[in-house]
Order: structure tokens, then C-alpha cells, then sequence
């Protein structure tokens, strides 16, 4: 007997074995599910679980597009995924059973960004990082600013309380010594020698006052400044002396020479105490001095055609060693060379700080 069932319609296998969705968790909380409607994550959310109707002797192959490459296998109804990153996926499944697979189903899945994958992120903390660091060397180099300004503050103070104290005091010895002096005349000359000793050892001091004051005056801070008034000072001693001075200056005055204060000051005495050993011993008729521009800083070449010394024999006797002391006190070179009947050769280098 042949009985046939016309109109009936039964379920392929394919069909039997199609994964249902028995319910989502999202952090470990109950998630409603309308398959028209992507899967909503926020970017807060970390923990995605979803579980499927069981069946007996089942596989079932996961694939989460744009986050996987390959099929996941598993013999668990369930897939879970942590810590995706903002973006949309698709979640593909099926299932096989029975050397048959299931048709796959597909899950869209939309997960909004986190704040750090947002693009406008990184541009952002590149341009804050810019912003706090242009702050931070702006309110450095206010704050040099503010320092060199207490600094040029306390020099003028320095210099004006040398000058009008000191200096002033000074002065009214020296005075006070020449006119006992012309009182006195040569009647006691044991206390005209004293007096003589009291006004030269006054003059002397008052001087080194003066270039001191000088040298830490806020307003003498440029090597325009310091040439001139080596020319100056080699002029009104040598002059007197009937020495003839030939001062050449090749420095460019528009570069900008970075000199502390003390090297502006010791580059000056060295140069004095020079010319004042020229004038007093070296019986010279003509001085030389040039100065040159260097890739480090300047040098200074002072030169006399005077009697020379054997500088071995007089290194003591003529204050060489005063001059090296100041060198090295102010990141500078220097030389001299000497010979007797061919005067006297000096030169310094003076370092850029």
C-alpha cells in the first residue's frame, strides 16, 4: 500500500538545526533582542554573551566579522566576546549536527567608540600637550625674565651704594690727605711719606671701585661697551707715555656676544694691567691691539715693540700669574710670549657662555 501525504509541509533538517537566540547578556545584565535592530553596545559596555537554544549531539561554529578571520568551534550553545573596540560587526553563527550544517545566521552588532578612538582624540592631546608645554616655557622664561630683572636690580643697587658710599668716602680721604700734605709741607717728612702712602693707596682704591662699579653696571652689558673703553683707557695712558696706539677692532657690533659679568670684568683688568706693565717697564714706542671675531667668542691680541723680558725669569716679578688667574676664573686662554730686545706678545680667548 502506497500512502502519500499531499499538502503537508515538514521541516528540513537545515531548518531543525538553525540556531535560536535564547537570550543576551551584556555585563551581566538581561539584553532584549529585535533581530530587525542591530545589537546596541555602548562604550562602556566590556562583556557580550549569547546564548542559544541547546540541542543534543550539536556543534556550533561562531564568526565575528571584522574581528575574527577563522570559524571558532565550540559544543557550548554560547559565545562571548570581552573588550571589543568601537565599530560594527557581524556576528555570523550556525550549527552542525549529523554530518549536516545549519544555515548561518547573522547577528549585526554596533558598539559606539570610546572616547580614545574617537578621531579627533589624538589630534587633541598633541594639541594640548603643545599647549601645556608652550605654557610651561612660557612661564620659564618669564620666570628668567623675572630673575635677571631682580638680578640687574640688585647690581644697580650694588654699583650706586659703591659709588656714592664708598667712593664718596674715598674721595674725602684722598682730598683730606693733599691738603694736610700742603699744610704740613716738608716740615715732618716721616708723616709726608705716611700722607703720600694714604693718597696713592686712596687714588688706587678708588679706581678699582670705579672699573668694579663698572664692570657690574647693568648698563654697561654689551662689548660695544667694554672695546670702547679699553680704547679709551689704552688713549689716556699711553698717550701720556707718548706711545703710539694702534687699536683695531674687527668685531661685527651687530652679533650678539654672550659674556657673563665677571668675564666682562677680568677681560678688562687683564687688559688694563697690560697696559699699565707697557707704560711703566716695557720702554716701548708703539702698542698694538686687535681684536678678532671668533666661531667661539672674540680674541683679544695686545702687542708692544718694547725691551721684552725673559718671561721664565720674571714670570713672578711682573704679575703673570694674576693674568692666568683671571683666565681661568673666566673660561678664557691665555698666552704670552716674550723675548728681550723684541718686546712683548699677549693674547687672550675669550669663550662665548
Amino acid at each position: 500500500m502506497l500512502i502519500l501525504f499531499v499538502g503537508l509541509n515538514f521541516p528540513s533538517l537545515a531548518q531543525s538545526l538553525e540556531p535560536i537566540i535564547q537570550s543576551i547578556r551584556i555585563n551581566g545584565q538581561h539584553q532584549s533582542f529585535n533581530p530587525k535592530i542591530p545589537l546596541f553596545l555602548s562604550a562602556l559596555d566590556d562583556d557580550l554573551v549569547l546564548f542559544f537554544k541547546p540541542s543534543t549531539r550539536t556543534q556550533y561554529y561562531f564568526l565575528l566579522e571584522n574581528y575574527e578571520t577563522y570559524w571558532q568551534q565550540s559544543p557550548y550553545p554560547m559565545v562571548r566576546y570581552t573588550n571589543l573596540g568601537g565599530g560594527n560587526y557581524i556576528l555570523k553563527v550556525r550549527s552542525y549536527r549529523d554530518g549536516n550544517f545549519s544555515k548561518i545566521i547573522s547577528i549585526p552588532i554596533e558598539i559606539e567608540n570610546s572616547l580614545t578612538e574617537e578621531w579627533w582624540f589624538l589630534p587633541s592631546v598633541i594639541f594640548y600637550s603643545l599647549l601645556l608645554l608652550g605654557a610651561g616655557i612660557y612661564f620659564l622664561l618669564l620666570y628668567n625674565f623675572r630673575e635677571k630683572l631682580k638680578v640687574e636690580t640688585i647690581r644697580q643697587k650694588i654699583a650706586s651704594d659703591l659709588h656714592d658710599e664708598v667712593g664718596a668716602t674715598l674721595s674725602s680721604i684722598a682730598i683730606a690727605t693733599r691738603v694736610v700734605q700742603k699744610k704740613w709741607g716738608n716740615q715732618a717728612n716721616d708723616l709726608a711719606s705716611i700722607l703720600a702712602q694714604i693718597k696713592e693707596d686712596s687714588e688706587e682704591t678708588i679706581q678699582t671701585i670705579r672699573d668694579t662699579v663698572w664692570a657690574i653696571n647693568p648698563e654697561n652689558d654689551s662689548v660695544e661697551i667694554l672695546f670702547e673703553k679699553m680704547r679709551s683707557f689704552a688713549l689716556q695712558i699711553l698717550t701720556v707715555q707718548n706711545i703710539a696706539l694702534d687699536f683695531q677692532n674687527e668685531y661685527h657690533t651687530g652679533k650678539l656676544l654672550k659674556m657673563s659679568m665677571e668675564q666682562r670684568r677680568n677681560v678688562y683688568l687683564i687688559f688694563k694691567e697690560a697696559i699699565n706693565n707697557i707704560a711703566k717697564h716695557a720702554q716701548a714706542t708703539k702698542v698694538s691691539v686687535l681684536i678678532s671675531q671668533t666661531k667661539e667668542g672674540f680674541k683679544l691680541e695686545i702687542s708692544d715693540n718694547g725691551k721684552g723680558f725673559n718671561y721664565q725669569e720674571n714670570y713672578e716679578g711682573n704679575g703673570l700669574r694674576n693674568f692666568q688667574k683671571r683666565a681661568d676664573e673666566s673660561f678664557m686662554e691665555f698666552k704670552m710670549k716674550s723675548e728681550i730686545g723684541k718686546g712683548t706678545d699677549l693674547e687672550v680667548m675669550v669663550f662665548e657662555v
